[in-house]
């Protein structure tokens, strides 16, 4: 109808060093109807959320410049309205200790399908 504002599209922040995964995760969102940020470190990633709403973040736990968990938590402080995940590769089972801010765990590998589903789209309002 006439004046009726379209939903807004809900946003991603995704902080993964891997190019592939990277790659797939912005392919599967975006074709879900989602707008995808990337960064390939925690700095890039903070940088690429300034200023944006972001409605749900991917955090890699192992990142080259900082901890995925400490990253995550400057991403909260500075979204509070965003969704956090964490990333960690069942390889390395040190980075899947228990997390400050207790924000869901992935173990990578993890089904693309089932992610994009669980991360529905937000309600309008919330990003």
């Amino acid at each position: 109808m006439p004046g009726d504002t379209p939903p807004s599209i809900p946003v991603l922040l995704v902080v993964e060093d891997d190019p592939l995964l990277r790659w797939s995760l912005r392919e599967k969102f975006t074709s879900a109807g989602w707008e995808v940020l990337e960064a390939d470190s925690g700095f890039a990633g903070l940088s690429a959320a300034a200023g944006r709403a972001v409605d749900l973040a991917l955090v890699a736990v192992s990142l080259p410049d900082v901890d995925g968990a400490a990253l995550a938590a400057k991403l909260s402080a500075a979204h509070p309205e965003c969704r956090l995940v964490l990333m960690a590769s069942a390889e390395r089972p040190e980075a899947i200790a228990p997390r400050p801010g207790g924000w869901p765990l992935l173990e990578k590998p993890f089904d693309l399908d089932e992610l994009v589903g669980w991360a529905g789209r937000p309600s309008p309002g919330t990003g």
